[in-house]
């Protein structure tokens, strides 16, 4: 299977062109095992390849890596679908959604509603209900995950107003839900299966459906965002693509296909410092293996952040979403097929 993989990786060397060599490339995010496709290319070396060299920077919030992107300190990053990435454009800051850093998709969530151990048991129906009025723990009211909440809660007659949204930091979700400060979460790797193993909590949905992610079509929380100088950039921001791509796509037949599976999870253990059992045993995130990105599921958000008045209007996504660097990387190394 190794020798597959590999043999399947190198026919795609060369399709790929290097952009110039070792063009420097500074990449942010809050960290985590949604670097997966970063990790994976550099250590198989598609970034020199390419001819960039990728400085990996961590920031703590989508705010902070917007504010590094429109200052020039950061070429790529990470970052949440917060208000923010919208009114950026609004405030003439000049960046663009290029591809999915972290989606959501039947199988693939890393993102989790969970209930502390004790809460009352009964069908999905009766715990839901059974939510009405309790504290439950998300990291933001003003991001993707409380959109998602909503659409969740509405699916069993319930609003956001019906529970007690309490805003929290994901690390400190788990001692929460143990001492039963809060009574649900929605938590992501690796602090959910941290929960889960500890039994400090049990699962109650995936939230998947409700993020409009389907088997076909994932649905992007967290895009992967260029600044304008950067894009402009031809080459390296090309070059910075078509590697990554092929990092995301090692990912994707690790866990969706099996191929090189326990390779590739020691590979991303050592790099992002993570115990190995929770990356095997645990929930593993969406990494779109054709760099899509679901615009209906941005403009949701948007509406949503309009509504709750973190946004004074929609923005036009074409202002914002610039497909052509992953659709030119697909171009040379053809759609991956899930099958």
């Amino acid at each position: 299977m190794r020798r597959r993989s590999l043999l399947a990786a190198g026919l795609a060397v060369p399709l790929i062109r290097a952009a110039r060599a070792d063009a420097p490339v500074r990449f942010g995010s809050v960290g985590g095992l949604t670097d997966a496709g970063l990790y994976l290319a550099e250590d198989q070396g598609y970034f020199a390849e390419a001819g960039v060299a990728v400085h990996m920077q961590r920031m703590p919030s989508a705010p902070a890596l917007l504010t590094a992107l429109a200052t020039g300190q950061l070429d790529v990053a990470g970052i949440s679908v917060t208000p923010g990435l919208f009114s950026s454009i609004a405030q003439g800051v000049q960046i663009r959604i290029v591809g999915d850093k972290q989606s959501v998709r039947p199988g693939f969530s890393a993102t989790r509603l969970v209930l502390r151990k004790d809460f009352p048991a009964g069908s999905e129906a009766e715990q839901v209900a059974a939510l009405r009025g309790k504290p439950v723990a998300i990291s933001a009211k003003a991001a993707s995950v409380a959109m998602v909440l909503r659409n969740y809660l509405a699916g069993f007659g319930m609003a956001l107003t019906d529970v007690r949204i309490v805003e929290m930091p994901y690390p400190s979700m788990v001692p929460a839900l143990g001492s039963g400060a809060v009574d649900a979460a929605v938590v992501l790797e690796p602090f959910l299966s941290q929960a889960l193993q500890q039994g400090i909590a049990r699962p109650l949905n995936d939230l998947a459906a409700a993020s409009g992610g389907t088997a076909t079509n994932s649905s992007t929380s967290v895009p992967l965002v260029y600044s304008e100088t950067f894009a402009r950039d031809r080459g390296p921001a090309q070059g910075f693509m078509d590697a990554y791509l092929r990092g995301v796509r090692l990912y994707n037949d690790a866990f969706q296909k099996g191929i090189d599976k326990d390779r590739i999870i020691g590979i991303l253990a050592a790099r992002s410092k993570m115990d190995i059992a929770i990356i095997r045993d645990g929930f593993p995130a969406g990494l779109d293996p054709n760099g899509h990105v679901n615009e209906r599921f941005l403009n949701e958000c948007q509406t949503f952040f309009v509504q709750q008045k973190y946004l004074p209007e929609p923005i036009d996504l074409k202002r914002l979403v610039d497909m052509s660097f992953a659709d030119a990387t697909v171009a040379r190394l053809g759609e991956y097929k899930a099958g």
